[in-house]
């Protein structure tokens, strides 16, 4: 019994999105043992940053004055991420606590505009965690993204594996009944 599709490309459909899933989770797991700057982790800056709540008042204060060393220093990070920041931003309240995140809502006051940001305690203390990859990735967020992904290219995938196989089968049936009234 012949296949008509070779099996490489059926678990390419199947595989690949997991492969890119890991290839990134491995990715950000090596990324997290170089992201943060040592110099923020001395005992001063784990004193002063102990709780979420002491890094979320002091972020309103470096948000509403653009305090680029502050917001570095709050992050703890090698390449700090930009936030936006302006006078009108005030500090709202806890939006939601998961196992590894506290998440405080900012709001600024001219656009109306929702500002959430997400504390993590790092090293013994707590530093403001820029919404990027390593972010998703720990914070389960991923699936959101990754899950809907995955399913459109299997849906598709399979699809198209399965009109590629519908027309060889086709092809070879049409071979078989007309193949010879064809050549004669």
């Amino acid at each position: 019994m012949k296949m008509h599709v070779r099996f490489r490309w059926i678990l390419l459909v199947a595989l690949l999105p997991l492969a890119l899933l890991g290839l990134a989770a491995l990715a950000m797991e090596v990324y997290g043992l170089v992201r943060h700057d040592p110099v923020f982790f001395a005992q001063p800056y784990v004193e002063r940053y102990d709780t979420p709540g002491s890094v979320a008042r002091t972020l309103e204060s470096a948000l509403q004055t653009d305090d680029r060393a502050l917001l570095a220093e709050l992050q703890g990070l090698r390449l700090p991420a930009e936030f936006e920041t302006g006078p009108s931003l005030i500090f709202v309240m806890l939006l939601e606590h998961t196992d590894r995140y506290v998440t405080y809502l900012y709001f600024d006051m001219q656009t109306y505009e929702r500002h959430p940001h997400y504390f993590e305690e790092v090293k013994g203390r707590w530093v403001v965690a820029s919404a990027d990859l390593y972010y998703y990735l720990h914070s389960g967020r991923w699936k959101g993204v990754f899950l809907p992904l995955a399913i459109v290219w299997w849906v598709v995938g399979f699809i198209v594996i399965g009109m590629v196989w519908g027309f060889r089968v086709s092809k070879r049936l049409r071979e078989q009944l007309y193949g010879e009234q064809q050549q004669g």
